[in-house]
């Protein structure tokens, strides 16, 4: 449930950005940066990538996710933490098309990708 919480809310261009300040420090330091080398703001960088993860994630990986928000002051902040520094980590580098998702998500040393722009107006729909 909380999973399903965190990708329903910070899918959101908006929330994702206010998550990001409220969690703030150094962790949104890193989300900023990353989002201006791409062009895009820190709120769609952070959705994106929180699409992504409910596009790829199994079973395994959400019920492990949700374990770990389980018993936390603020399960959707720290899951989304979580899901964000994992990208960071990975490189998250992506095109960002503006006029709605019209160019797939393009990876880099594992960061974000999607298969095809079809996945990606999916994902900014839900």
């Amino acid at each position: 449930m909380l999973v399903t919480d965190l990708i329903h809310s910070c899918s959101n261009d908006k929330v994702a950005q206010a998550a990001t300040f409220c969690i703030g420090g150094v962790f949104a330091e890193r989300v900023l940066a990353v989002a201006q080398e791409n062009g895009v703001s820190a709120g769609r960088f952070v959705a994106v990538v929180v699409r992504d993860f409910a596009l790829r994630a199994g079973e395994t990986e959400r019920a492990q996710l949700a374990r770990e928000m389980a018993g936390c002051d603020q399960p959707i902040l720290s899951g989304l933490r979580r899901v964000v520094e994992k990208a960071l980590e990975g490189g998250a580098q992506f095109a960002d098309d503006v006029k709605g998702f019209g160019m797939p998500f393009v990876r880099r040393d594992g960061g974000l990708s999607f298969d095809a722009a079809a996945e990606l107006r999916r994902a900014a729909s839900r």
